[in-house]
């Protein structure tokens, strides 16, 4: 049986330099998938687990990211697993891999998050966090 809790690599996604072949150094055993499918028959949300590790492998960090979508990270896909792949894991590893380093950014992101940084949006937040159900719905209806 394989370790369970899963051993989730420690990375910093910023600072990987080539995120497919950080992977294999941070999930070798990813390519060692049997193609069994004891992970997908696992997955209650009725995910192609196996395909989307394979997905991961091949470097198709936004095919993984739109397969997993659904995932709520019960891993149960883990345990089943007979070369002992976090597949969870390895879907939000690429997950994020997807979004930092091949998704272009908005522009004016960098701008708008260092507006936050700076407290620009505080009170705005501070009263958002005050309101009732009602009220909260009113405002949300009055922005579209």
């Amino acid at each position: 049986m394989p370790q369970f809790p899963a051993r989730k690599a420690i990375y910093n996604i910023e600072e990987l330099k080539n995120p497919k072949q950080d992977l294999f150094e941070l999930y070798p055993e990813a390519p060692l998938c049997r193609n069994c499918n004891a992970c997908t028959e696992a997955c209650p949300q009725s995910i192609d687990v196996r395909e989307g590790v394979w997905k991961a492998v091949f470097g198709d960090f936004q095919g993984v990211s739109e397969a997993f979508i659904n995932c709520v990270m019960c891993g149960m896909c883990t345990p089943v697993c007979i070369a002992d792949i976090a597949p969870n894991l390895v879907a939000v590893y690429a997950s994020r891999v997807h979004g930092v380093h091949f998704t272009k950014k908005p522009k004016g992101l960098h701008r708008r998050i260092k507006e936050i940084e700076q407290g620009r949006y505080q009170k705005d937040w501070e009263r958002i966090l005050c309101l009732n159900d009602e009220e909260l719905k009113n405002t949300t209806a009055s922005l579209n």
